[in-house]
């Protein structure tokens, strides 16, 4: 039977699976509706934004003409004069009401039309009192009438003041902002003839807003120049809140205004979309949040139709290939079955071939089983290789250090400190020189560490105590000469601080379960958080900073004990550093 290459069947398998540009074109129609979808309600949203604008502003210009009709009448400018020179000021009052009582209902809305004089007298006519002669609204407005009347009274514009809360009247709280001019003598346009006001309801631009809501999916406010809200529709108590700054960019103020609506009304977990119109004359911003869930979720249904569209051409291509490449499939299976052994670390494991197996699969096997056979004999050497070359690097390391320290101690001390330096450090040469691989109990390893600590001790002219406890029950267990050495130099060298003379080093090895615990422990400033995270997770990257022998002694744990050797790395309290060593206990007879 004529084997069939892998390139001819994976051929028919494309073949097959030609069908799947037909998902990419579902996929595509998809996202071109979503766009078309959220670029329409863009123009929709700003087209209904700027028709609310100019319905706003239409409003108000004919507040602003009403105003206009008082603040440039004669009988206004001469009533004001008589009120100024005391003349008929009881009549004066009284014609002055009757004018502002009639163009009080004129218009919706008005709550309140109110005349300062430059003396500071007010005539005021308003519907939120009974009073004849007194304003309501004005005793709880943020500035006081002198301030008022010299703000308004300053330019010849039209001053549009944000909205406030204005009084309680028959269980009712009014909100009202205003609309004022200076008024004018056209006779002496220099003089000063007080101020004229109208007081608005802000329910007149409630109903504006209100107009293009559609069934709770749109809200509409609107913020002042001062990043004020003035209008947040039956939620007064948003009123005057400072929720942005128009400095910002209108990004930023969009982001500002949909976050104030999503805490306030409680709803952060709903989808919106945030408009913005300013307007330029008045400095408002007028936003529009629309609630874009029932957009998202119709979506997400196209969106999961496509998806389950998509698997059941998948899985009818898989099935498809399946039957058409069985054998192929096969193949590959066993190879992939061979390498999760191998990654569990099985490096026995040798792929079979047989006649059904593609000649690109067999090549990759026997490129495989090659591989595996050449890995096997690699590791053992270089296993040997590294035990080798890491006692080669720690020896040297250590006797430089030795015979430095002797020098000093040469200049510093007496022929009996050097005599029993010279004697201690030949017993740890002759110690770790013969067969410096093999294994010794641990009371050996302990004579020779107390022989190590007390050349470092010396060295550092007894900065620090050592204490060394070894229980009975773990003596003659077995440990790899040399194995703690490093760990031990990186505790006295890196550890414990040089500055202090009450350096502290613990040494205990005992029996836990069925293995020997070994624990060193200093009372130094301790290590890094990082740099312990790093080596309880085997990463020695970083880590040069605790000793050049930490990585080298972690590598030699491993290679002796393998898995079953641990080493962790704990910060003390209140300071040092504890690094904990885990080995088998074994005793020579085993």
């Amino acid at each position: 039977m004529k084997k069939t290459s892998l390139k001819n069947r994976l051929i028919r398998i494309f073949i097959i699976t030609s069908i799947l540009p037909i998902i990419i074109l579902e996929i595509f129609s998809f996202v071109n509706i979503s766009r078309t979808l959220r670029e329409n309600m863009t123009v929709m949203s700003k087209s209904n934004l700027g028709q609310l604008d100019n319905n706003l502003n239409i409003l108000l210009e004919s507040y602003e003409d009403l105003l206009y009709q008082i603040y440039t009448d004669d009988d206004m400018v001469r009533w004001v004069s008589n009120l100024e020179e005391g003349v008929d000021e009881a009549v004066t009052v009284n014609q002055m009401r009757r004018m502002l009582s009639a163009l009080l209902y004129s218009k919706e809305y008005i709550r309140a039309i109110s005349v300062i004089t430059p003396k500071g007298d007010m005539i005021t006519y308003e519907q939120m009192t009974p009073a004849t002669y007194r304003s309501s609204w004005l005793e709880n407005f943020s500035m006081d009438p002198e301030g008022l009347y010299r703000e308004v009274c300053k330019d010849y514009e039209m001053h549009i003041l944000p909205t406030e809360f204005g009084t309680n009247f028959a269980n009712k709280d009014y909100y009202l902002f205003h609309i004022a001019h200076r008024i004018i003598d056209y006779k002496d346009l220099e003089r000063e003839c007080g101020i004229a006001i109208i007081s608005i309801d802000e329910e007149l631009l409630q109903s504006v807003c209100n107009s293009s809501l559609q069934e709770g999916k749109v809200f509409d406010f609107i913020v002042d120049g001062a990043g004020r809200i003035i209008s947040f529709g039956e939620d007064t108590e948003s009123i005057g809140k400072v929720i942005t700054s128009m400095d910002s960019e209108s990004d930023e103020r969009l982001s500002d205004y949909e976050e104030y609506y999503k805490e306030h009304k409680g709803v952060s977990g709903i989808s919106f979309s945030t408009y913005m119109f300013h307007d330029e004359r008045l400095g408002w911003d007028i936003v529009n949040i629309n609630d874009v869930s029932s957009l998202v979720a119709s979506r997400q249904r196209q969106l999961i139709i496509i998806f389950l569209m998509g698997l059941m051409i998948i899985a009818v291509v898989i099935f498809m290939s399946t039957r058409m490449s069985a054998n192929l499939i096969m193949s590959v299976d066993r190879i992939i079955k061979g390498m999760k052994k191998t990654q569990g670390g099985d490096l026995s494991v040798r792929i079979e071939k047989d006649e059904d197996m593609p000649l690109e699969i067999e090549s990759i096997a026997d490129g495989f089983n090659d591989t595996i056979e050449k890995l096997n004999e690699a590791i053992t050497r270089q296993q040997e290789a590294q035990i080798v070359a890491l006692e080669a690097q720690i020896n040297p390391h250590f006797l430089y250090n030795t015979l430095d320290t002797i020098n000093w101690m040469a200049i510093d001390k007496d022929e009996y400190d050097i005599s029993n330096a010279i004697s201690s450090l030949a017993t740890i040469l002759r110690y770790a020189i013969v067969n410096s691989n093999a294994e010794v109990c641990i009371r050996e390893e302990e004579e020779w560490m107390k022989k190590y600590i007390y050349l470092q001790q010396y060295r550092m002219k007894n900065s620090f105590a050592c204490s060394i406890f070894v229980a009975p029950d773990v003596q003659d267990a077995m440990i790899h000469k040399m194995l703690l050495q490093p760990f031990v130099e990186n505790a006295i060298v890196h550890g414990l601080n040089k500055e202090r003379d009450d350096g502290e080093l613990k040494l205990s090895i005992e029996k836990a379960d069925d293995m020997v615990e070994i624990r060193i422990s200093d009372n130094g400033p301790g290590m890094d958080d990082e740099l312990i995270r790093q080596i309880n997770k085997g990463i020695y990257e970083d880590t040069h900073k605790s000793g050049i022998g930490m990585k080298n002694a972690a590598t030699r744990l491993e290679m002796y004990y393998g898995k079953v050797g641990k080493l962790r790395v704990e910060r003390l309290e209140p300071t040092g550093t504890g690094v904990i060593i885990n080995i088998p206990y074994k005793v020579m007879s085993d």
